[in-house]
């Protein structure tokens, strides 16, 4: 392609419909969702903890049978501000986050609420790393990840 080539264009429309069968730990996870309780698993060899949970370690690969159930708080890890939707999500703007939950050792991505998006360098502030962050339950919960409708600062 040279300089004056113009870069082609593809409108692309996908209409997926899936289903995703959960297995035995994301369908417990959703379960206690459903009822206001956020689960996560533990490595009985190592200790890690893991929200949303595995059923195996990620650092040492050993099967996990444990669980508990910990507070839905934790502090913002890194987060983004979404300016471009997409059909069939949110209406942007939106903030999305990684969460460490309050003893878990790994992050869990959710939808950020409370945050005034409309100015963005006062939102910037408010989605610092370390921001202390709470879920917000759904009103209408389904055993879904939306179950949780966001987590507010």
């Amino acid at each position: 392609m040279t300089q004056s080539e113009p870069a082609l264009i593809h409108d692309v429309y996908w209409n997926l419909h899936y289903r995703v069968r959960l297995g035995q730990a994301w369908s417990r996870f959703m379960r206690g969702l459903q009822d206001q309780k956020l689960l996560g698993s533990r490595c009985d060899a190592c200790a890690r903890t893991y929200v949303p949970p595995q059923q195996y370690c990620e650092s040492c690969f050993a099967p996990i049978t444990e669980w508990i159930e910990l507070d839905p708080v934790g502090a913002l890890h890194t987060s983004t501000i979404v300016y471009q939707g997409f059909e069939g999500g949110p209406s942007a703007p939106y903030a999305v986050g990684a969460i460490k939950i309050d003893g878990a050792d790994s992050l869990f991505l959710h939808f950020l609420g409370g945050v005034d998006l409309s100015d963005q360098a006062s939102a910037r502030a408010q989605l610092k790393s370390g921001t202390r962050v709470h879920a917000v339950w759904a009103e209408n919960r389904e055993a879904a990840i939306t179950d949780i409708e966001h987590f507010s600062i």
